[in-house]
C-alpha cells in the first residue's frame, strides 16, 4: 500500500557519476563558443544538479530505511503494532498515531492507509482541540466502525450534533463522569450527550459515579431507546432501566449500585436474565438484586455462561449463594468472588459464598488443583485468594489484603469456610504460596487438610514459611480405626526457595514413608535460595531427594505448576480498563 518514487528503484552510483561527467564535460570550452556561453551552460548544469540533490538525499533516505528490520515487516503486522501503541492512558489514540506517523515516510503511508488506526475518539474535558482531532480522525478512518469515548459531562449537545451524521458508525461508546462530577445531574447529562440515533452500537459501557447524588438511578432513554443490539453492556449506579430493551447480551457487568432501595428485586434481575440467553460473562460489583428478595422460579439455564463473578461487602455477603442457586451453569463456567470487607470481623466470613448444596454447581464436580496464594492481586488489590480448577475452568474466594498481620486468623478461618464447599476427595495437586499470611496458618490446620486430601499426588510450595507445613506432615491427623495411611498418594514433593526450612525433620518423614510396612515411592525437590544463609546442606542424601539452588534449578520444576485458567486470573469485563 506504499507509493515508491521513481528514484528509489535508479541505481544512485551511476546517477552521481553520470552527472559528474556532465558537469565535467561542461568546463572543457568549445572552441568556436564565447567564454560567456560556456559559463551559462554551466550555471545551469548546476541549478539542475542543486535541484535534483534533495530528490537523491530522500531517495537515498528511504532506502536506508526500507533496510530497517521493523520496515521489512508487512505493512498488515506494522499496523498492527501500531494499533497496539496508540492505547496509552494518558494521551489520545489519534495523537499517539500521528506522532508514530512523522518518524519516516514509510510509517505516515501506513498509518494513511489503515482506517481502523484513527478509529478511536476521546472527547476529554478541558482538551480544547479534542474536536479537531476528532474531525481529522472521521476523516481518516473513512467508512470503518467508530469507538467513542466521551469524559467531558458538559458538552452534551454539542457532542450530539457532532456525531449525529456518523451514527451509522458508531459501534462502541464509553461515557466516563468523573468522580467529582457525580453530585450533578448525571442522567440529564447522560441524555443530552446521547441524543442521537446508534443503530449499529454493540458495546456500551456508562461509567458513571453517582455515589454522592440525590438523583434518581433510573438510566433515561438514550440513543432513541434503540440499544437492543447492544452486546457488550456495562453499567455504573443505574439499575432500573424502563424504555431500554436488551436482548443479546453476551457480556454484562453492573457496578456501584449503592442505593440498595432502588435495586431490582430478585424476579427482576432473574427476568433481565432470563431474556439473555447468550449470556458469557456477567459481573455484579457491589451491585445486583436485593438481598432481602427472593424467587421460587426453577433454575433459569445459561448454557453459554463462561465466567461469573461477584465482588461483595458485608452488606450483601450472602449475594453470591442466593444468586447461584437460581442458575443452571455450565461445567465450563468458572466462578469468582471477591469479598472486599472488613476481614477482622469473622462472623462476616463464615458464611460460604456458595450454595449448601454444591452439586448444583457442576463446576466443583471437575475441580482437581487447590491453591492458596497471597502473591496475586485480585480486582485490582493485593489478596489472599483460595481457589480450586481443573484445566478448564475453576472456583476462587479472594479478600483484600491491604494490612496483613501475621497475627491475624482470618485467613485461616476464611479457608476453612472455603473448604466447606470443596470435594476434597477429588483434589489431586496443592500449590501453595503465602508468602505474607503463612503464619496465620497453624500446624493443626495443615494437619487437618492433609488428612481431608486423600486423592492428593502432588504437592508444590514456593517462597513461604514452611515451619507448620512441615509440622501438619510430620504429626499428621489422626489415624481411624483401620488405620488409615495420611496421604498415601503423595508422590511428588517440591519446596521451591522455602523459609525456615527444617531439612532434618523433612528428611526423617521422607524416610519414613520409603521404610515403613508399605513404602510410598515418592520424590522431594527442594530448590534453596543462594542467600538463605540459615540453610544447611545435609552430607548425604537418599536418592528420591534432590536440592538444588536457585540458580541452577531451570527445568527442574514446570513452569506451569501455578498456572490458572485465564478466566480466574484476566480482569472480567468491566474491570478490564
Amino acid at each position: 500500500m506504499t507509493s515508491t518514487s521513481p528514484l528509489s528503484s535508479v541505481n544512485t552510483s551511476l546517477l552521481l557519476q553520470a552527472l559528474i561527467e556532465r558537469f565535467d564535460n561542461g568546463l572543457s570550452l568549445d572552441k568556436t563558443g564565447s567564454a560567456n556561453e560556456s559559463a551559462e551552460s554551466i550555471n545551469t548544469e548546476v541549478r539542475k544538479l542543486a535541484a535534483l540533490l534533495p530528490r537523491l538525499q530522500v531517495a537515498l533516505a528511504r532506502r536506508q530505511n526500507t533496510e530497517t528490520t521493523i520496515n521489512r515487516l508487512p505493512i498488515e503486522v506494522l499496523a498492527h503494532i501500531f494499533k497496539f501503541a496508540s492505547v496509552t492512558e494518558d494521551a489520545h489514540p489519534a495523537r499517539r498515531i500521528i506522532t508514530l506517523s512523522l518518524v519516516c515516510y514509510h510509517w505516515r503511508q501506513t498509518a494513511l492507509g489503515f482506517p481502523a488506526l484513527w478509529t478511536t475518539i476521546h472527547l476529554r474535558e478541558g482538551a480544547i482541540h479534542d474536536f479537531q482531532l476528532a474531525t481529522l480522525c472521521l476523516e481518516r478512518s473513512k467508512d470503518a466502525s467508530l469507538s467513542i469515548i466521551m469524559s467531558t459531562p458538559f458538552r452534551g449537545e454539542q457532542i450530539s450534533n457532532f456525531f449525529s451524521p456518523y451514527s451509522s458508525r458508531i459501534e462502541s461508546v464509553l461515557i466516563f463522569v468523573p468522580f467529582k462530577c457525580s453530585s450533578y445531574d448525571v442522567p440529564r447529562l447522560l441524555s443530552s450527550t446521547c441524543g442521537f440515533p446508534a443503530p449499529r452500537l454493540k458495546c456500551l459501557r456508562l461509567c458513571t459515579a453517582m455515589w454522592g447524588s440525590y438523583h434518581s438511578p433510573k438510566l433515561p432513554v438514550i440513543f432513541g431507546g434503540d440499544i437492543s443490539r447492544v452486546t457488550h453492556l456495562q453499567v455504573e449506579s443505574f439499575s432500573p432501566y424502563p424504555g431500554h430493551t436488551f436482548g443479546c447480551l453476551t457480556h454484562l457487568a453492573l457496578s456501584s449500585q449503592s442505593q440498595f432501595d432502588k435495586r431490582p428485586s430478585m424476579t427482576e434481575f432473574l427476568d433481565f436474565l432470563a431474556a439473555n440467553p447468550y449470556l458469557e460473562e456477567l459481573l455484579l460489583d457491589d451491585a445486583g438484586p436485593s438481598v432481602r428478595t427472593s424467587d421460587n422460579r426453577p433454575p433459569i439455564h445459561l448454557p453459554n455462561m463462561r465466567l461469573l463473578c461477584f465482588v461483595t461487602t458485608s452488606t450483601e455477603r450472602m449475594l453470591p449463594s442466593r444468586v447461584l442457586i437460581h442458575l443452571r451453569l455450565p461445567r465450563q463456567c468458572s466462578i469468582r468472588v471477591h469479598r472486599d470487607m472488613d476481614p477482622s470481623y469473622l462472623e462476616d466470613l463464615l458464611p460460604s459464598p456458595f450454595p449448601e448444596d454444591v452439586r448444583l454447581l457442576p463446576t466443583f464436580g471437575m475441580v482437581e488443583k487447590l491453591s492458596l496464594r497471597d502473591d496475586i492481586k485480585a480486582f485490582g488489590e493485593c489478596s489472599v485468594r483460595y481457589s480450586v480448577t481443573s484445566r478448564q475452568s475453576g472456583v476462587s474466594l479472594s479478600y483484600p489484603l491491604r494490612c496483613p498481620d501475621p497475627h491475624d486468623i482470618w485467613p485461616e478461618a476464611a479457608f476453612s469456610s472455603f473448604l466447606r464447599s470443596v470435594p476434597c476427595t477429588q483434589i489431586q495437586v496443592l500449590c501453595l504460596s503465602l508468602g505474607k499470611v503463612a503464619q496465620t496458618f497453624h500446624a493443626e490446620g495443615w494437619k487437618s487438610l492433609f488428612g481431608r486430601l486423600t486423592a492428593l499426588k502432588e504437592l508444590y510450595i514456593t517462597d513461604m514459611d514452611v515451619s507448620n507445613v512441615v509440622k501438619g506432615l510430620l504429626v499428621g491427623p489422626r489415624r481411624d480405626t483401620v488405620h488409615t495411611e495420611i496421604l498415601p498418594g503423595l508422590s511428588t514433593i517440591c519446596f521451591i526457595r522455602p523459609k525456615s526450612l527444617d531439612i532434618d525433620a523433612l528428611l526423617s518423614w521422607s524416610k519414613g514413608r520409603t521404610t515403613r510396612e508399605h513404602p510410598t515411592d515418592h520424590r522431594l525437590t527442594i530448590v534453596v535460595d543462594t542467600s538463605d544463609l540459615g540453610f544447611k546442606m545435609p552430607k548425604c542424601l537418599p536418592k528420591n531427594v534432590q536440592i538444588y539452588t536457585a540458580d541452577s534449578a531451570c527445568g527442574v520444576v514446570d513452569d506451569h505448576t501455578f498456572e490458572e485458567p485465564l478466566d480466574l486470573t484476566c480482569p472480567p469485563f468491566g474491570r478490564d480498563d
